[in-house]
């Protein structure tokens, strides 16, 4: 289910700054601001919702991008929130009921040690009480992931605009020199 979060951000007290600029240095400002902020609100996605779901950041940031439209001046951060499929959170052990990949426990599933390359070390379990209906185990995170979403993105307007200021500083001093 796709999240969409829009913000009116009013610019005003720090456009004050920029009246000694030209239009390119506080253009190029904002793409700097909306690129860090991006990135800031990346990061603390995945601070938020790696100790709450017990998985590694590293497997969280590879499911969060940033895009910056540079011509539309705006910027769009997206956060993957299929499930994520368990030999994807640490090593899959197998054990006597079932499997442990990094530190969550799948009851009744097993690592497929078959001949084949395609599906060697996925993690499966039985659907049914037959043989053959077997799916692959995953972990949901849509629901933390977008409560934590959520949460970031309350704080990033006020980062963008601290940022946006630093950047239309910096511009200014590059004027000066």
């Amino acid at each position: 289910m796709p999240v969409t979060l829009r913000s009116e951000i009013n610019l005003q007290p720090v456009l004050a700054l920029s009246h000694a600029l030209k239009e390119e240095a506080v253009r190029n400002a904002w793409r700097r601001a909306m690129r860090k902020t991006g990135n800031w609100v990346k990061t603390h996605v995945a601070k938020v919702l790696s100790p709450e779901l017990k998985i590694p950041q590293k497997v969280l940031k590879q499911r969060l991008y940033f895009f910056l439209r540079s011509k539309m001046m705006e910027g769009k951060v997206w956060l993957g929130i299929n499930p994520i499929e368990a030999d994807r959170l640490g090593q899959p052990r197998q054990n006597r009921t079932g499997i442990t990949a990094g530190r969550h426990r799948f009851e009744q599933a097993w690592i497929y040690q078959g001949k084949q390359g395609g599906q060697q070390g996925k993690v499966f379990r039985r659907v049914g009480r037959a043989r053959t209906p077997y799916t692959r185990v995953h972990l949901d995170i849509d629901d933390a992931g977008e409560r934590a979403f959520r949460a970031v993105t309350a704080q990033a307007e006020a980062r963008l605009l601290a940022i946006f200021e630093q950047e239309l500083r910096w511009e200014i001093n590059k004027v000066k020199r």
